[in-house]
């Protein structure tokens, strides 16, 4: 009893050794909160490009309201009663002469339309029991100028908000001519001041109504696409079981991850231009807390000639690389099932007669198992023995990491796989990033490739001969992972705007991404299409 009792311990305690992998404390680890991952500075430069879109949005919805009906009450002669008007239509528009967005710090943004010209004409329909009056409207508005002001504000949820604070016009002149119809209409037409200074109300909160409901629905809407990204469709995903060995890698990889970039705090605006803070992790669904923080960014730069930019903390890549350790995405299989098959051979124990550097296989490179073991086919397993960490430095990113490769003899004399190889490669790659098209390319090349034997069960094999393994990292693993990365990092919010120009910078601990951008206008105006008037 007491065996079996051991027994069953030992099952429960590897089970729980399976399920989480203890790692300990990384040297570079930040252990304090309250630095963002990842930061963003809109510019004025960007800013006043998001203000021209929206004000031509504005002028095309201006200009073409119709079918609008409104109510007006009134108050003449001892006379009470409400006038309304109905199939209301904009018949000329004349945009605002200037427009002008400046920044109020701390979160406030103010915008300005300075005057624009409009004329109007409605059907008008007037009851004042027992009496009632019909006819028709026509009226100007001349020398309009709104005012709008605009906080901007973090929401409990981590997206953005933007409240209208304020929202006022002034108008320099308004005139309007009533049509009466019927047998009452001389007397209807002593309502025409009345009506005329209802008009000139009226007309501008209309279009304040129409600046606030864009502004509060679509800011946050907009920003909402940037605070949780699904990061499972950036990277290659297979087709069919017999996919490329790097594809499965990567979809392994990928499946369940997200990026968590809720707002740490409301929006700070300067005089220059307007940042927010993320929180910038990377994890998967029903992960557990990332037990490390992003260091401050230092020295930020933010030139007024670029519209955007982005800085990225290292953390961002470190906290995918703990999350993807902690879950067992990092390790990967190499067997002849999983090779394209111009690669097929590499894991066989015999090489073709004729030499080429294309039929160079594991016999070749270790002639101990081709003689051991000829015919034979082996394969790899690379599991990671420690946590990678990536640091970003002024000279550009660089990755840590050690592996343990274990090397299977497969079914060699009608006998199951056995083990024949247990060695170690620690090694530092260097990352490149480039924007093209509107992706970020990742380049990754070996810098320092270390191997070190633990175990064999063949005679004469040393370190010296693993190192001859070397082409498994270097011709292999790294182009393939390469092709990989290079189609993997989408730039955000492409769907409304596209980027042009971008350039990336690299310095401690952080990245920079500056670019300016063009918004999508008819992608925007199909968004503001389904405002409606509060």
């Amino acid at each position: 009893m007491r065996v079996l009792f051991a027994f069953a311990l030992a099952a429960v305690f590897l089970e729980c050794v399976d399920a989480y992998r203890p790692i300990n404390a990384h040297k570079q680890w930040f252990r304090y909160p309250g630095n963002a991952g990842v930061k963003i500075r809109l510019t004025k430069k960007g800013a006043n490009h998001i203000k021209t879109v929206g004000v031509q949005l504005f002028n095309d919805y201006v200009a073409n309201l119709k079918d609008y009906s409104t109510d007006v009450p009134f108050n003449q002669i001892g006379m009470i009663g409400v006038a309304r008007l109905s199939n209301l239509r904009i018949k000329n528009y004349h945009p605002p002469q200037l427009s002008v967005l400046n920044f109020l710090p701390t979160r406030y943004i103010v915008l300005g339309l300075e005057n624009l010209d409009l004329s109007l004409s409605s059907h008008f329909f007037a009851s004042a029991p027992p009496l009632q009056f019909e006819g028709s409207l026509d009226g100007s508005i001349v020398g309009m100028t709104i005012a709008l002001t605009a906080e901007l504000l973090a929401t409990q949820t981590g997206s953005m908000s933007a409240i209208v604070r304020n929202c006022s016009a002034i108008v320099a002149r308004s005139h309007v001519i009533l049509n009466p119809v019927g047998p009452m209409g001389i007397f209807l037409k002593t309502f025409e001041g009345m009506i005329n200074d209802s008009v000139r109300q009226r007309i501008p909160e209309i279009l304040c109504a129409k600046l606030q409901t864009a502004i509060e629905k679509h800011v946050g809407q907009m920003f909402d696409k940037v605070i949780r990204m699904d990061l499972m469709d950036q990277l290659p995903r297979v087709a069919t079981k017999n996919g490329d060995l790097m594809q499965s890698f990567m979809a392994q990889l990928s499946n369940g991850m997200f990026l968590d970039n809720r707002l740490m705090a409301h929006p700070y605006v300067t005089f220059d231009f307007i940042e927010t803070n993320h929180q910038g992790i990377i994890e998967y669904d029903q992960s557990a807390q990332t037990p490390f923080y992003p260091r401050a960014m230092e020295n930020l730069t933010s030139s007024e000639d670029r519209m955007l930019h982005i800085y990225i903390s290292d953390h961002l890549l470190n906290s995918l690389l703990y999350h993807a350790y902690q879950d067992n995405r990092l390790s990967m299989k190499i067997e002849n099932e999983s090779l394209p098959a111009e690669l097929k051979g590499f894991v066989g124990t015999s090489c073709p007669t004729v030499w080429n550097p294309s039929n160079i296989c594991v016999g070749r490179l270790i002639p101990q198992i081709g003689k051991s073991f000829p015919n034979a086919t082996t394969s790899f397993v690379i599991l990671p023995h420690g946590l990678p960490y990536v640091r970003f430095t002024p000279d550009g990113a660089t990755i840590e990491t050690t592996n343990r490769v274990l090397t299977y003899l497969e079914n060699y004399d009608e006998r199951v796989k056995s083990q024949i190889l247990v060695f170690s490669i620690n090694g530092q790659a260097v990352i490149g990033f480039v924007p093209n098209d509107g992706i970020l390319e990742a380049n990754l090349s070996l810098n320092r490739f270390n191997v070190r034997l633990h175990r064999s069960s063949i005679r004469g094999v040393d370190e010296t001969s693993i190192s001859k393994l070397s082409p498994l990292a270097k011709t292999f693993i790294a182009p393939r992972l390469n092709r990989a990365l290079q189609k993997a990092i989408k730039l955000p919010m492409q769907e409304t705007m596209r980027f042009m120009n971008p350039q990336v910078r690299t310095f401690d601990g952080y990245m920079q991404l500056s670019t300016d951008f063009e918004l999508n206008a008819k992608r925007m105006k199909m968004m503001m299409g389904n405002v409606t008037i509060a």
